[in-house]
């Protein structure tokens, strides 16, 4: 008897770790494992659900996938801004090199790199130092594009210095 109530113990804790570990929301959450917010928003178009995000009335989980989408908007602009940045340094690599100048693409793909773990890690921090709350996420994904916007602008605004 005993043997079987410690049997269902174990078993009882393994499933729950595995359940668990199968929701993204749980204690180690991963943004790159959230599904697009086209599947939460099904048959929406990006105009329908920016209204829908407008809305005073929305559940917890409206609230996160709004951030969520808001953050998705962010992100691709910002690839695509990454992209044309990366064209217009490959060819002015080009033209450096007949200079014997080192290239710049390599030293901004290292910069992105870093950045985007700066980015994660802080909306990460700022997400688990306030707990269990129920809108977290909503932060979470807040902060992502948030971030990535301020990106976005620092490589589309010219300097002022």
């Amino acid at each position: 008897m005993m043997r079987t109530i410690k049997l269902f113990i174990i078993l009882f804790a393994i499933s729950s770790a595995a359940h668990a570990s199968s929701s993204i929301y749980g204690s180690a959450f991963d943004y790159k494992k959230a599904r697009p917010t086209s599947a939460y928003f099904s048959g929406k178009n990006r105009d329908q659900i920016t209204a829908i995000c407008k809305s005073e009335r929305l559940s917890t989980m409206d609230l996160s996938a709004c951030a969520q989408f808001r953050y998705e908007g962010a992100a691709e602009a910002l690839n695509k801004r990454i992209s044309e940045v990366e064209k217009i340094l490959k060819e002015d690599d080009k033209e450096n090199a007949q200079y014997g100048e080192p290239a710049a693409l390599p030293f901004f793909k290292k910069a992105q790199l870093n950045w985007s773990l700066y980015r994660d890690n802080d909306c990460y921090s700022n997400t688990y130092s306030i707990g269990q709350a129920s809108l977290r996420f909503v932060n979470f994904w807040d902060c992502m594009a948030r971030i990535s916007k301020n990106r976005f602008d620092e490589l589309t605004k010219p300097n002022d210095d």
